[in-house]
């Protein structure tokens, strides 16, 4: 991304210009580097760079090459960490332990690796309850750094504790949040014989 962000910088300062010019031979002697960072060939570039003659078109044209990329390399990163983050939730939720009716949770490493973005949900679901909450509190919690937090989650929310305090975090619904899913594992019920 480095070199599309240095192409942006360039174009914009000879945009306005007489030296137009110069951004297509910056494109030619960085044209390895480009390519990397747009996703294609070489020769794409070349081949973009022969059919637009007009130097102020081609900074247009390479600026909304730019943005589009850019905005296709972010949606990746995006569900790339959001699929990071459900695997590790499908880990932890394998960890989880039933204690009456709750269920105990690795908090340490559910902040460590389950969070994706402030907006998002993570919902805790087993066949009895489901809570979902918003990952921004969880985000507070992290950047704090507790060492002695520890979490359980109930048909009425996740509740996190630490010696001097604790949160309850109540389910919210938001049907266009982007989630995070802890299949929690089936209580075990022991019948007398």
């Amino acid at each position: 991304m480095k070199a599309l962000r240095d192409l942006r910088r360039f174009i914009l300062a000879k945009c306005n210009s007489e030296e137009q010019h110069e951004i297509r031979e910056y494109v030619h002697e960085n044209v390895y580097d480009l390519a990397r960072d747009f996703c294609v060939t070489t020769s794409s570039i070349v081949t973009a760079l022969e059919n637009v003659q007009d130097d102020a078109a081609l900074a247009v044209r390479l600026l909304e090459t730019i943005r589009r990329s850019e905005a296709m390399q972010r949606d990746l990163r995006k569900a790339n960490r959001a699929k990071a983050a459900q695997a590790s939730a499908d880990a932890l939720a394998s960890m989880a332990r039933w204690d009456g009716e709750k269920v105990h949770l690795d908090m340490a490493s559910l902040l460590a690796s389950t969070l994706t973005k402030r907006d998002d949900l993570l919902v805790f679901g087993c066949g009895e309850f489901t809570v979902a909450v918003y990952q921004a509190p969880l985000f507070d919690l992290a950047k704090l750094r507790r060492r002695d937090l520890t979490a359980f989650v109930d048909a009425e929310a996740l509740h996190v504790r630490w010696k001097t305090g604790g949160l309850k975090l109540r389910s919210q619904a938001d049907a266009h949040a982007e989630r995070i899913v802890m299949s929690l594992p089936a209580r075990v019920r022991v019948q007398a014989a």
